[in-house]
């Protein structure tokens, strides 16, 4: 007789902070079924048994002094990761405290994740092509032998929520047949996520919401001849081990749009904070990964909407109205927005509605929202993604490798060079390959080469998300610090340091001839990395200059203005075309921040203090007239246009800009 046991297994390597949504979907569904679902994270079990202990460590470099002494490590290699290992045994860092407070220390966590990464570069050295990352696979025969023994299954359900996680599911399909044959082995993958043919599944369940469940318990249904309807079934968390996973408070993966209303939604997410101690919510949403799908839209029949199926008639935003009425203020929560491949009008209504919710989701303990990625020709959504900035909210990006694709360059450009609008970003990771050192690359910054400041002197460290990597731990660190405090932390991971930038920033006003040597030079590249400025003229205009100011913070220049002498040419057009005479002006310009610090008010502080030591000089700057962005910050600085000019140079109207406390009344201006 069938054994009437479920083994749903979660695969690794995804994030080891939460469970797997699909998995207690499934459990739900199978709550009335007279089975008996059981739950196996063998994602979890990866990371507390590989990765969380320095036993394994050891046994790690075992396997690499057997590589060494067969000659598959060169001896060069074999003393970095010797030192490598020396550094895991050394350390006094209790890694159980990644679930307590100290998780919230930022310096705790980058001596954690150091000696993390230490452990991943010899476990990827001893167990190579397998690459062991926050996020690749890895698969084991003895925990699938250990729950074979344990509950003997009839049916293994392996639940596949990223790439990473495909090739163990494969790996550890192809081991189930191959020792158990008479199991069934189902898949049950995210949208969009595509498995190989013929390798142990029996079959494969590629739908979403209410469709992809129903089909999974069909199969089940017929081969347990059994009754199945997981219409109006509630994800069940149960017998997953919560106080185990890699936090120090519960987050659950919640799918809105799976609940039939925003009652029912409400009910449950009720229920799981104050019977289960739930703090936060990560939001899943996957509505618009379907833009050539037939689904029902607003018209169809009310029935098979329910629990999303085909596409959705709400946004998760929607669903989560009535919970918002209700919920405690100490929840919070993140979503997961994708970004469609193409945006007709029905999407873009969809992503402006998101846009004038923000203040109220933000209001309502939103505190990151994770831009799903899922096409090589999407176009990230700028004036969205900038205003969920402004409110507060952290933005991550995910998706195809758009640091090494060239077709991707614009995409990526944007990406890295916006810290303050794209706040953090991670690209899809293909398992296998060559050997990563993650130990040594702590304070190197992805997508790098495509930053327009890679030439100047770099910053001390890493952004610290950088050093959280998980989106999970972003949020919970979102609900202690601000986006903008966030933001501004870096990690020095091989000295363990944490950095505050702009904590230590210093001003200087200077003239050209008193500059330390160096600073010139370092001047002209952030000029240079602006991009907005002819460079024909630049050095020596700065070597002529009344005044340069610089910020300053661990010998590292953050920005750069000037006053400057205008050209007599270009005071003789202006007189030509205005009939305004420049002479004994001086022009602010050059000024270049680095994108990590324009929320520290850097420019601004320039501006002032530049100001501030014009001695008898009037100050202007040209601010084209289509920027329309500088145009807001030049008066919030309490600068006015006076006059508008044609360049036949830059081909386009310029404006002439000066501190309004310096525009005398009988000038014959621009209203």
């Amino acid at each position: 007789m069938k054994s009437s046991t479920i083994l749903l297994i979660h695969p690794p390597a995804a994030s080891p902070a939460m469970p797997s949504w699909y998995a207690a979907v499934a459990a739900g569904a199978l709550n009335d079924s007279g089975l008996n679902p059981v739950y196996y994270d063998a994602n979890l079990e990866f990371f507390l048994t590989h990765i969380l202990s320095k036993k394994q460590a050891h046994i790690h470099f075992q396997m690499i002094q057997k590589k060494h002494r067969s000659g598959k490590v060169s001896n060069e290699k074999y003393d970095k990761l010797k030192n490598i290992y020396g550094v895991v045994c050394e350390t006094s860092i209790d890694m159980e405290k990644v679930r307590k407070k100290e998780f919230f220390d930022p310096h705790w966590f980058i001596g954690f994740k150091k000696i993390v990464n230490s452990i991943l570069t010899l476990a990827s050295q001893a167990y190579y092509p397998d690459i062991f990352h926050w996020g690749t696979h890895v698969s084991y025969e003895k925990g699938l032998n250990r729950e074979f023994a344990r509950h003997d299954p009839g049916t293994v359900i392996l639940f596949i929520s990223s790439p990473g996680q495909r090739q163990a599911a494969e790996t550890m399909a192809g081991f189930i047949k191959s020792r158990y044959p008479e199991t069934l082995v189902l898949a049950k993958g995210k949208p969009g996520i595509v498995f190989k043919e013929g390798k142990g599944f029996d079959q494969m369940v590629h739908g979403h919401g209410l469709e992809g469940l129903t089909m999974l318990m069909d199969i089940i249904s017929r081969d347990h001849g059994t009754k199945n309807d997981p219409k109006g079934s509630i994800p069940d968390f149960r017998g997953m081990p919560m106080d185990k996973y890699l936090m120090p408070g519960p987050i659950l993966p919640v799918h809105p749009l799976f609940f039939k209303d925003s009652v029912c939604l409400s009910d449950f997410l009720k229920d799981q904070v104050e019977n289960c101690g739930i703090q936060g919510f990560v939001f899943l949403d996957d509505s618009l990964l379907f833009p050539d799908s037939d689904g029902p839209g607003d018209s169809a029949n009310p029935d098979d909407l329910e629990q999303g199926a085909g596409k959705y008639s709400c946004q998760i935003w929607e669903q989560l109205d009535h919970w918002f009425s209700i919920k405690d203020s100490r929840t919070f929560f993140s979503m997961t927005v994708p970004i469609p491949d193409q945006v007709p009008g029905q999407v873009s209504d969809e992503l402006q509605d998101l846009e004038n919710k923000l203040p109220d989701l933000f209001s309502s303990g939103l505190k990151l929202i994770q831009w799903e990625w899922n096409y090589k020709k999407v176009k990230i959504p700028k004036k969205i993604l900038w205003a969920a900035s402004k409110q507060g909210i952290w933005n991550h990006v995910t998706g195809p490798n758009f640091i090494r694709d060239p077709g991707q360059s614009e995409q990526g450009r944007f990406i890295v060079n916006n810290p303050n609008i794209v706040h953090s970003y991670q690209q899809d990771i293909s398992p296998g390959g060559t050997i990563r050192d993650f130990s040594g690359d702590g304070n190197t910054m992805p997508g790098f080469e495509l930053m327009d400041y890679n030439k100047v002197q770099p910053l001390a460290g890493v952004p610290f998300w950088q050093t959280l990597e998980d989106p999970v731990f972003f949020l919970l660190y979102l609900s202690r610090l601000t986006r903008k405090s966030l933001g501004c932390l870096r990690a020095d991971i091989p000295n363990q340091s944490l950095i505050t930038l702009g904590s230590q920033m210093e001003f200087f006003y200077q003239s050209p001839s008193d500059l330390a040597p160096g600073i010139l030079d370092e001047i002209c590249k952030m000029v240079d990395a602006g991009g907005s400025v002819d460079l024909k003229y630049v050095r020596s205009n700065l070597e002529k200059a009344y005044l340069i100011g610089y910020a300053m913070e661990d010998g590292v220049i953050l920005g750069n203005s000037c006053l400057k002498h205008p050209r007599k040419e270009f005071i003789q057009r202006i007189n030509q075309i205005t009939d305004f005479d420049l002479t004994h002006f001086v022009e602010r310009g050059y000024t270049s921040v680095r994108p990590e610090c324009r929320s520290l008010g850097v420019g601004a502080r320039l501006l002032e203090g530049l100001t501030k030591r014009a001695g008898g000089h009037k100050i202007f700057s040209i601010i084209s007239e289509d920027n329309l962005a500088t145009h807001k910050i030049a008066k919030k600085n309490n600068t006015r246009k006076i006059l508008t000019y044609f360049s036949e140079k830059v081909g386009k109207k310029m404006g002439i800009w000066m501190p309004e406390h310096m525009i005398e009344n009988e000038w014959n201006l621009e209203k």
